[in-house]
């Protein structure tokens, strides 16, 4: 997947001779321009840190998604396409198995997100920027890139993505999302692949504009009884960037001003937005502000499970409990306590974005693991009746906070009178209290193991990630993520 010999030692910012390259928009311009001026040398020591970071806590949650019913689908369809006599493969985490760059992307992404125990960044929405590792990874393996540029492109992806999600695009004049995330997904992962790929200017600029006409998602994905697509929107998106930027590189071009044009995304949100504003030198990079999951549910219920365990040892047992009550921010509200689905949960994936459920496994067993969900404790008459015992409000300190702080106040009242409060303004793995290596690393091993991964290959993959920027190929650590 090398870029032309001829376009690999051009200026990164000149703008190229050729078709839609003379009049991108407002967005694609200036944003194809940093993608490929950015360098790994601009990158603040405590930027590589954290990617390398991000990176071990997403691979360790895909490793702990095998045999997810999801994963077992994508695997299938990995399968199907392994064998085409394409040179360009990537690997299947856990099996090791090779397929195409597309689809490794694809699996390896619903690997990352199943569990809903990857990273969040809040802004003006929600999303899960560990969603561009995958394609940074497949693209990385199918062009034979170093430690040092699978780094920068992971960087990269965050930074644009999250930089999306901060802008007022996010929510419609209607007053809700009316696209989904994979929407911003796909065009930060087309940037990402741009520069692995060492694109031009122009192929960049087509890159991007053909991602996003073509591939819009709708906000649905996440609106009721929640679906396997839940997890697969973006891995889908990055799917798809990779294909586009692969036809931009051979020359297909894409409209212009797929912003900013009479049919452009900006109609379509109902607003407009000035050019993304990106950290660089001197400026600061939003993979900082990303926010790392302790426990496998929708970002929104982390510290309200913080205080629950807070509460639980005063509390001798459940059957003790009259009522609950949760004063959170409207967010929380909205995506996990609203909906009929939320209180009766019937999947899996609506049992993750449950507020009740999540909260009566943290008061029931003290803690919340994903053998909760794979028991399916959400249809258990005992935890029913106790979700039935919650009450989630919207808090006005709580609202007032959000987004920089996800204050969660929670209050157990027992049947003898008795009331038990928290107040939790930041939970473990928010990046103002963030997981130690050594809380990291349990996070890793005990995922890790679920897939039958031994404890010392585990240790020397976090150690391989470690020391990610010293890898001249990705070869070890793919090998390490195989489980033998």
């Amino acid at each position: 997947m090398h870029a032309p010999e001829t376009s690999r030692h051009r200026d990164a910012g000149a703008v190229d001779a050729g078709p839609n390259s003379g009049e991108p928009d407002v967005i694609v311009g200036p944003l194809s321009a940093w993608v490929l001026q950015l360098r790994y040398e601009d990158l603040p020591r405590e930027v590589i840190e954290r990617a390398k970071h991000l990176i071990i806590d997403s691979i360790g949650c895909a490793l702990g998604s095998t045999g997810a019913e999801p994963v077992r689908i994508a695997h299938e369809m990995a399968a199907e396409v392994a064998a085409t006599g394409n040179a360009r493969t990537a690997t299947l985490l856990a099996t090791g198995k090779p397929t195409t760059v597309e689809m490794a992307a694809f699996a390896n992404g619903v690997m990352v997100r199943y569990l809903d125990f990857n990273d969040t960044y809040t802004g003006q929405g929600t999303i899960h920027p560990s969603d561009m590792l995958a394609p940074a990874l497949a693209v990385a393996q199918g062009c034979g890139s170093s430690g040092k540029e699978l780094l920068l492109a992971t960087v990269i992806g965050y930074e644009v993505i999250c930089a999306l999600t901060d802008s007022d695009l996010v929510m419609h004049p209607v007053g809700t999302t009316l696209w989904d995330q994979a929407t911003f997904g796909v065009v930060s992962a087309a940037a990402l692949c741009a520069r692995l790929m060492q694109m031009t200017h122009a192929q960049t600029v087509n890159a991007i504009s053909l991602a996003l006409v073509s591939h819009m998602a709708l906000g649905q994905t996440r609106v009721g009884e929640v679906s396997h697509w839940k997890g697969a929107a973006l891995p889908n998106a990055a799917r798809n960037a990779i294909f586009c930027a692969r036809l931009a590189q051979k020359g297909m071009t894409g409209p212009e001003q797929v912003f900013e044009g009479s049919r452009g995304f900006f109609l379509a949100a109902g607003k407009s937005i000035a050019p993304l504003d990106l950290g660089g030198p001197g400026k600061p990079f939003r993979i900082m502000r990303t926010r790392v999951k302790a426990y496998p549910c929708g970002y929104h219920a982390q510290s309200a499970i913080d205080a629950a365990l807070q509460l639980r040892s005063q509390i001798k047992q459940v059957e003790d409990i009259e009522h609950i009550r949760l004063d959170t921010f409207a967010a929380a509200v909205r995506a996990m306590a609203t909906s009929d689905s939320c209180w009766k949960p019937e999947t899996r994936e609506s049992a993750d974005h449950s507020i009740p459920f999540t909260i009566a496994m943290a008061l029931m067993h003290g803690e919340l693991s994903i053998e909760h969900y794979e028991r399916e404790r959400f249809k258990d008459a005992d935890v029913r009746d106790l979700m039935r015992k919650i009450e989630v409000r919207l808090g006005e300190e709580s609202e007032k906070a959000w987004p920089d702080i996800p204050l969660s106040e929670l209050r157990v009242r027992l049947h003898d009178g008795i009331e038990h409060a928290a107040r939790v303004s930041f939970h473990l793995g928010h990046f103002k209290c963030p997981m130690s290596d050594a809380q990291q690393e349990s996070k890793f091993k005990a995922l890790a193991a679920g897939c039958g991964m031994r404890p010392q290959q585990a240790e020397s993959l976090i150690a391989a990630l470690r020391r990610l920027e010293t890898h001249e190929s990705l070869s070890e650590i793919l090998s390490l993520c195989t489980v033998h």
